[in-house]
């Protein structure tokens, strides 16, 4: 079963206003590949703020050169494929991924998916917190956050980790015995 981690940035309070994708892809058991780019949003949400600028560092002469979501789309589309997603946040990412859909004018993907923070609350309770800075910082995984690839793979070494403290490698077995649900876009 392939799983596939995916992380967006925004531009702005936009959900659609994408301007940056990574996705970080298990099958097997093994990590297999991994995917990232910046998207130069539509112009009519295509301003930066910046809040948005001060958490992730993305400027707009940064994407001005940068595919639109329609061509980043159609390649990210066979990560996605046959793949049980997750996201940490996943209502942030979906919401992303549906909204910009939405705004160019694309079918939104049929998907599976599940949100790691869930995952983090259930099997690692005694925690204080579980952004995915701390759970990184606690289970010894290299982080730049607000990276979308970096932030993406965190997401799925988090899965990983999880995976591996129970000796349960079919995910929806772990989420089951983990009491996550899944849910589809």
């Amino acid at each position: 079963m392939k799983i596939c981690a995916i992380d967006f940035e925004t531009a702005n309070r936009s959900m659609a206003s994408v301007c940056a994708v990574g996705i970080s892809t298990m099958e097997d058991g093994a990590v297999a590949e991994s995917y990232y780019s910046l998207i130069r949003p539509e112009k009519d949400i295509g301003y930066f703020s910046p809040m948005n600028i001060a958490v992730h560092g993305i400027r707009p002469e940064d994407v001005r050169d940068a595919p639109d979501f329609r061509t980043v789309y159609s390649e990210m589309r066979s990560y996605l494929e046959d793949a049980v997603v997750v996201a940490h946040n996943a209502r942030f990412d979906m919401s992303c991924l549906r909204a910009a859909c939405l705004h160019n004018g694309l079918p939104v993907p049929h998907l599976e998916y599940f949100d790691s923070v869930t995952l983090s609350r259930r099997v690692f309770p005694q925690l204080e917190h579980h952004r995915l800075n701390d759970m990184c910082d606690y289970l010894h995984v290299e982080l730049e956050h607000h990276n979308a690839l970096s932030d993406s793979y965190g997401c799925l070494m988090i899965v990983v980790h999880v995976m591996n403290l129970t000796g349960i490698y079919d995910v929806h077995e772990l989420l089951s015995a983990c009491r996550t649900k899944t849910f589809t876009l």
